[in-house]
């Protein structure tokens, strides 16, 4: 590998402290020193004028579903080009390493072995560093399935085996997602009993809370219950209020989240800068719907006339989520591509049919489509980013250049995290933020500062033009701003095109 030295460089180095003019020398994949502008050889080393440009430590997106996209979009062409180094999947109670007869067969072949599946990631040379968490919906589907009832204890203790077998080969952590199936079936008391498996450990607990409306702050309350019959170190999944009768309810958020902190448990909370949130399309139905699994119903939609008008009547009579501000975003279905960025309203009328008969045809395809929700308010947003204890993740995937249908969230998280938290903190703070704190809260041992002996991963930018072109309509848009990044000391991505860059990234395997 060849020795790099960075020079005339505004050096953010992750700890929050003041920027300035600085030099950085790289000895293969680690920072080797770090001085004043001008104060270290160049000797030997492949020199980087910086021309002023900032340099930061790679940003981790501590919230992601890249299971399999890790690896299968090996490259990281979203999360790369806009300076993310590190990409932490499994959230929300989701390992399809565990489940993956569900997903594809590579996954299937691992039959739900955490070890089997961090050597498959390896194996594909990802682009970025991966770290993964054990996810409790993927954990009672391997056991139990969908059954909606208690597990057994003898359920209850495979679950906790495959669950400690996984922390043992290098799992983050431990995921929730009590908002899905078949976790929302579960009692608070098996997830303490699984929970209770990170004592001893420094690892968290991330959580996608059982309900982020109507019953929000009794969920929140839960969330953290569940963290203290382990080992007090929480984190939040997307926080938000959800849904405008909810929206007066941050103040009492605040509240708990901080009382909590107060009491001892290590509390963060990632989220994602816009305000549609993104998940299945069947999200949208209430039961006894909404406790079917996904491809029992869509299935059964598919086969049956009537059960589709009679889903189509409950959607009349109560839907959770405003359908004109429901967007389609990617199928596997090619019929559904033509109907990308639009509302389920919009869907309706170029369908010839109303709104909710639109959303049962979507499902009737055999899947459930994902979508958009714009369901957040902006001031609220704006708010959460403020808090100190908010940190960087997009509940996205690792997608490719050419993928259109996704959430803008893809292309765009970082960039306007930091744009939109920059407005009530400085520059370095929201730095630390992207970087030193979501390493630190994940164990990413020797990454998120820039300092001599931690991991280069590093982010050479124009904090100024740092932002997203990327929208609902072309969500496929670069950052902007973004000139290169580096992992473990390797030109992972530059905005020069014609430069040849490496796939360096590691899994991660945290003991």
């Amino acid at each position: 590998m060849k020795n790099l030295l960075f020079t005339n460089v505004k050096l953010y180095d992750g700890t929050g402290r003041t920027p300035f003019l600085a030099d950085v020398a790289v000895k293969d994949d680690k920072i080797a020193a770090v001085g004043n502008n001008g104060d270290l050889p160049e000797t030997g080393a492949t020199v980087i004028n910086g021309h002023g440009l900032a340099l930061t430590p790679g940003f981790v997106d501590v919230h992601t579903h890249s299971d399999s996209s890790a690896a299968t979009v090996s490259g990281g062409d979203s999360t790369i080009s806009q300076g993310v180094t590190t990409d932490i999947s499994g959230n929300c109670g989701f390992s399809w390493y565990l489940d993956g007869v569900q997903k594809n067969e590579a996954l299937k072949k691992l039959h739900g072995n955490f070890a089997a599946y961090a050597d498959w990631v390896e194996k594909s040379s990802p682009a970025l560093n991966v770290a993964h968490l054990c996810g409790h919906n993927s954990l009672r589907v391997k056991v139990m399935g969908y059954e909606n009832r208690h597990a057994t204890r003898e359920e209850l203790r495979q679950m906790k085996e495959l669950l400690a077998d996984a922390l043992a080969q290098g799992a983050a952590g431990f995921s929730a997602g009590l908002f899905y199936l078949p976790g929302n079936f579960a009692p608070t008391e098996e997830l303490k009993e699984l929970a209770a498996l990170l004592k001893g450990t420094s690892k968290p607990y991330a959580t996608h809370i059982r309900c982020e409306t109507e019953k929000l702050c009794e969920s929140l309350t839960e969330a953290i219950d569940i963290a203290k019959a382990g080992n007090s170190n929480l984190e939040l999944s997307h926080l938000k209020t959800s849904g405008s009768s909810n929206w007066h309810k941050l103040d009492s958020v605040f509240e708990i989240i901080e009382n909590a902190q107060r009491s001892g448990v290590n509390i963060l909370a990632d989220r994602y800068p816009y305000i549609h949130s993104a998940t299945t399309l069947r999200v949208l139905l209430s039961a006894p719907y909404s406790e079917i699994d996904t491809t029992t119903l869509c299935s059964k939609l598919k086969e049956s006339a009537e059960f589709q008008k009679e889903v189509t009547e409950s959607l009349k009579k109560y839907v959770p989520r405003p359908l004109e501000r429901t967007l389609l975003m990617n199928s596997p279905i090619p019929e559904h591509r033509q109907y990308y960025g639009m509302s389920m309203v919009e869907i309706g009328q170029a369908a010839g049919c109303s709104p909710e008969e639109a959303v049962v045809k979507l499902l009737s395809s055999g899947v459930s489509p994902n979508a958009a929700f714009g369901t957040m308010c902006e001031e609220n947003l704006k708010r959460i980013l403020a808090k100190p204890y908010v940190i960087s993740g997009s509940d996205g995937n690792v997608r490719s250049f050419d993928d259109n249908g996704t959430h803008p969230r893809a292309f765009g998280t970082m960039p306007k995290f930091f744009r939109l938290a920059a407005q009530s903190s400085n520059y370095e703070s929201v730095i630390r933020r992207m970087t030193a704190m979501p390493a630190a809260k994940f164990n990413l041992t020797g990454r998120g500062i820039i300092a001599p002996g931690y991991f280069a991963d590093l982010v050479l930018l124009d904090l100024e033009k740092f932002d997203s072109p990327a929208d609902y309509a072309v969500p496929n848009l670069k950052a902007s701003g973004v000139d290169s990044v580096y992992v473990n000391g390797k030109l992972a991505y530059s905005a020069d095109c014609g430069l040849q860059t490496a796939r360096s990234g590691r899994m991660l395997r945290i003991k």
